[in-house]
């Protein structure tokens, strides 16, 4: 990544995420990494609107959407539903090959509602229409996001299980 050409802030989504670590996702891009912070992301688990932190730059964009209680779908139904799936450790979801974006049911258990998740959904520009290098960086970052937000700002009861690493991309049976 040329330094110069793109500055990137030293932390962003409101503090949450170090800038270091989003900025693969943003190479080849230009100018500096702007964060836009809406319904106050990360936000809490006992909110019911959708947090969201949307990073642009030019020539790059990502975003973060965050809900918590998230609703599975059974892993299984993941994999002969969708062209792409999404490993993590207790983790799991789907990749969208058009929009670049990754979804990820985390386990984020109460004591009011054991089987409770925190739902995870990002995507960025440069892991759009299966780009195998910006999927690559997606998954990267991908693992560094579900780690931060399971195991630092939600506080998730076992999100110590999370593996160090990426999400693993994988090939499912489905058609989306």
């Amino acid at each position: 990544m040329d330094e110069e050409k793109l500055s990137v802030p030293e932390r962003v989504c409101g503090g949450v995420f170090s800038g270091e670590k989003i900025a693969p996702l943003f190479r080849g891009a230009e100018g500096e990494i702007e964060s836009e912070v809406i319904r106050n992301f990360p936000g809490s688990l006992n909110r019911s609107n959708t947090p969201v932190c949307e990073l642009s730059a030019d020539g790059g964009s990502a975003g973060f959407r965050v809900v918590y209680t998230g609703y599975p779908d059974d892993p299984g139904e993941l994999k002969r539903k969708y062209r792409f799936i999404v490993e993590f450790g207790p983790s799991y979801g789907a990749y969208s090959y058009l929009s670049g974006t990754i979804t990820l049911d985390i386990p984020c258990p109460t004591s009011s509602d054991p089987k409770a998740t925190l739902f995870l959904n990002m995507g960025a520009s440069a892991a759009r229409e299966g780009d195998a290098e910006g999927m690559t960086r997606l998954e990267e970052v991908g693992g560094y996001a579900a780690r931060t937000l399971a195991q630092k700002v939600y506080k998730c009861k076992g999100a110590e299980k999370l593996p160090e690493g990426p999400v693993h991309i994988k090939k499912g049976a489905g058609t989306r």
